[in-house]
């Protein structure tokens, strides 16, 4: 059975969360301690089978204005259970109120999150990666 709890009522162990990362092939230089600081400084639900964590989304936010969802994950052999789609629940009733939600995603993921009531827009995104 799969549980999806706020961190700050079940607390991601780092490593876990490392581990997570490298099974969906992302971020291979995050530290133990970067990823410590991430969790005490966003917003974060885990989606937790047992004591393993099967799925992992967060949001950073001002909790007025604006928050921007990122870094939806589920473990490769738990998709399609719909893990996914209780994380961006979860994270959008704790967003609640907020004037605009926004998140990132590639191309063949905008229809999925259309149906949790995101919409396209015309906006360019642009980053600065650390120099």
């Amino acid at each position: 059975m799969i549980v999806v709890k706020l961190h700050t009522e079940k607390p991601i162990p780092p490593l876990q969360l490392m581990r997570l990362y490298e099974n969906v092939d992302w971020w291979p230089n995050r530290t133990k301690d970067g990823i410590r600081k991430m969790l005490n400084n966003s917003i974060v639900v885990g989606a937790w089978e047992d004591k393993q964590l099967v799925g992992f989304c967060r949001a950073v936010s001002d909790g007025v204005y604006r928050a921007y969802i990122e870094d939806v994950a589920v473990l490769t052999t738990h998709r399609s259970q719909g893990i996914g789609k209780q994380l961006m629940d979860q994270m959008i009733k704790k967003l609640q109120g907020i004037e605009v939600v926004s998140l990132f995603c590639s191309p063949k993921l905008a229809d999925y999150y259309r149906s949790s009531g995101f919409d396209s827009t015309k906006q360019t995104v642009m980053h600065k990666t650390k120099m």
